[in-house]
């Protein structure tokens, strides 16, 4: 095999591939002319060299020839790169600006000079005969290679440390063939020819140097290309390369077993590949194992960490509003996971007292607990619009000064990143991010593309919560069309019932009168039913607030509601009671909450209102031991307006009206329950001195 032909032809076709990319995407500055003038003329000079490699001597001449003029064409370029590379270099040391161009100044024709020297000599030699032709030319050969490895030493030592990571593959590239040039001439000129094989493995070696000038150009948006290759693609490219080597190697050593293993040769050889093609299909379904060689690529052959165009449109895919999707916070915890890789993760948001509290987990444990404003994770979140990463949080403790973490938040399964979301003027909440695919340092890239997505999701649940207000206004809207509609209605009954009383005085002795009387109080019934079928609980104006006697005011419903069973029990455990409020509408409150509690008792069940006082609140505590309700149900549908598990016979607005007007007073109402063990509904009311103090306070 011609070694020699296919090793140039390949690095023909490599400057050929680079050549047309530089030329498909023009550059008008100098570099980059001046490199794709080289890697035309070293595409000639490897297409000559394929040709001499098949003992043609009519191109010796051309290929010596386009040899020297990519010398020519390197040096020229690499001395013009001294333009940029003392760019970073501060105006104060205009000295040593000088001195750089002084170097070029003379290097430029001196370097040139000598080449053009050896082109002429070449030239000559092709018509006449020269003694000492052939050591003139290597002697000169080296020398070519020295001088483009000097160029490249004071390239190298003369450019700013910020720009050396732009231009070190070309270094490595260009550096890498000079070298090769010197160690092939200077053997030639030790043994007084040409060493085939060394020259069929130059090819190989420019081969090799192509990629690595590509990277650097790709680097160099000033003298280049815009050179961009998916990551993806890289991805692929590097799994299916790997592989394919994986199982050459493979099965080279099955052939060996083969070989060595007698009459079982054939069995084991058969084993051996079924084995490793399960352990090859094995690594490549490895999540871990990508994750770690996108880290690579990420880390030794791009600039940027991440491919932000990639990552912007597939956040904005995952963050897309699908009506058919009722997962919308979980989608936000797994659109934040993917940018870093993590397995798990919890969304924390801020209620309506200024808590916060986890409303839903990907992957993870869900925690009950609730966060204060005022704790250490929240003003720290708020002040300083920071990622926390909890593993570095002792071993960077001037970063994270003033930050202590709920233990309870520690012990969750590997919790790794908290990153804030930041409304207009509040913390809107934080996602925790947990159980990382695999073990990576987070720098200031992953910071800022995070708080970059962190601001996207936060407009993202802003609209979710537009939108869920908005249609929650509409339920009001319609359900005030319905009131006024009722309204009408109950007008009309009312204008009949008063007819019948007052023509009664009139008519009282007539029978036929009578049957009409009767007949419209039962009209007038049907149609109350009726209405009162379509709206529970509804009221029309504000009622003045008063000082009640809570003892007295729960002993007046539980007596109201001992017609229905189980009748309920009141167990009294504070000496006193009394709060300023609405009597009626915490009567009906109170009502409602007692009479759900009977309707979810069995007749033989037990209901039973407990009125405490804990330090500064009054609590009224109304438990059964009816079929109970599930953590969902609780946190997602309990308290939801118009939501409602009775059918036709209710609007589903009694506990949330019910929980506005506990919470008008500075109180709350919080429910336990498990399904098939009863229900715990937890009235917190503040005391009569709490409430005069707010009062004071707003005064």
């Amino acid at each position: 095999m011609n070694l020699a032909l296919y090793s140039y032809l390949g690095a023909g076709l490599a400057y050929s591939f680079f050549a047309a990319l530089l030329l498909f995407s023009w550059r008008e500055s100098l570099q980059a002319k001046l490199i794709f003038t080289v890697m035309v003329v070293s595409a000639c000079w490897a297409l000559f060299a394929a040709q001499v490699s098949l003992h043609n001597e009519f191109y010796l001449l051309p290929y010596r020839l386009f040899e020297i003029l990519r010398y020519i064409a390197w040096y020229v370029f690499l001395l013009k790169l001294f333009d940029l590379a003392v760019s970073g270099i501060q105006t104060s040391h205009l000295s040593q600006k000088h001195s750089h161009r002084k170097f070029v100044g003379w290097a430029l024709p001196l370097s040139v000079g000598f080449a053009l020297l050896l082109l002429l000599s070449e030239m000559l030699a092709a018509v006449f005969t020269l003694p000492g032709q052939f050591v003139f030319g290597i002697v000169g050969s080296v020398s070519l290679a020295l001088l483009g490895l000097a160029i490249i030493e004071q390239l190298f030592r003369n450019t700013v440390v910020h720009h050396r990571w732009a231009s070190k593959y070309l270094f490595f590239g260009v550096g890498g063939t000079f070298i090769f040039d010197f160690y092939l001439y200077a053997d030639a000129l030790l043994f007084g020819s040409i060493d085939q094989d060394l020259w069929a493995a130059r090819g190989v070696v420019h081969v090799v140097a192509v990629p690595l000038l590509a990277l650097s150009a790709a680097r160099n948006k000033s003298w280049s290309l815009n050179i961009f290759v998916s990551r993806d693609i890289v991805l692929h490219t590097t799994a299916i390369l790997g592989g394919g080597f994986y199982l050459l190697v493979m099965a080279a050593s099955a052939y060996y077993l083969k070989e060595i293993g007698g009459d079982w040769g054939k069995i084991g050889q058969i084993m051996f590949l079924t084995l490793a093609v399960v352990f090859l299909f094995v690594i490549l379904a490895s999540s871990q194992i990508r994750a770690k060689i996108k880290v690579f690529l990420g880390k030794n052959f791009y600039k940027n960490k991440y491919d932000y165009r990639i990552e912007w449109l597939r956040l904005t895919e995952d963050l897309k509003i699908d009506a058919g999707n009722n997962d919308h916070y979980k989608t936000v915890i797994e659109a934040m996971a993917h940018i870093v890789d993590a397995r798990a993760g919890s969304l924390w948001l801020r209620d309506e007292k200024g808590d916060y509290k986890n409303v839903e987990v990907w992957q993870g444990i869900w925690l009950d607990h609730v966060i204060a404003s005022d704790s250490s994770l929240i003003q720290f979140l708020a002040k300083k619009r920071f990622v926390i990463n909890v593993k570095e949080q002792l071993s960077h403790a001037s970063e994270y000064q003033g930050l202590s973490l709920p233990e309870w938040m520690l012990q969750t399964d590997r919790p790794w990143l908290i990153i804030p979301l930041h409304g207009i003027d509040v913390l809107q909440g934080f996602v925790v991010l947990s159980n990382p695919l695999i073990t990576r340092s987070i720098n200031w890239e992953d910071h800022d593309l995070l708080k970059t997505a962190a601001k996207q999701i936060t407009s993202y649940l802003a609209v979710l919560t537009t939108s869920a207000q908005l249609a929650e206004a509409k339920q009001f809207e319609v359900f005030n069309r319905l009131s006024a509609y009722m309204v009408h209605d109950l007008k009309n009954i009312a204008a009949e019932l008063n007819l019948v009383a007052v023509n009664a005085k009139k008519h009282a002795a007539n029978p036929a009168f009578i049957d009409d009387a009767f007949a419209t109080v039962k009209n007038a019934a049907e149609e109350i039913n009726r209405l009162l079928a379509h709206l529970r609980n509804g009221r029309t104006k504000n009622e003045k607030k008063i000082m009640v006697d809570l003892v007295e005011l729960v002993a007046e419903v539980i007596d109201s509601k001992k017609h229905l069973l189980p009748v309920p029990q009141f167990k009294v455990l504070a000496e006193s009671g009394m709060v300023f409020l609405e009597k009626k509408r915490m009567a009906n409150v109170l009502a409602h909450l007692i009479e759900n509690a009977q309707q979810a008792t069995a007749d033989d069940g037990e209901v039973i209102v407990i009125l405490s006082t804990v330090e500064n609140r009054h609590i009224i505590k109304i438990k059964d031991n009816g079929h109970g309700m599930d953590a969902d149900f609780i946190r997602h549908r309990l308290f939801k307006p118009f939501d409602t598990t009775k059918g036709n016979a209710g609007m589903g607005i009694g506990l949330y009206e019910s929980r506005e007007f506990i919470r008008q007073m500075g109180g709350d109402i919080n429910a336990q329950s498990k399904p098939g063990k009863g229900a715990i509904i937890t009235l917190q009311i503040p005391l009569y001195s709490m409430q005069c103090a707010d009062v004071s306070r707003l005064a």
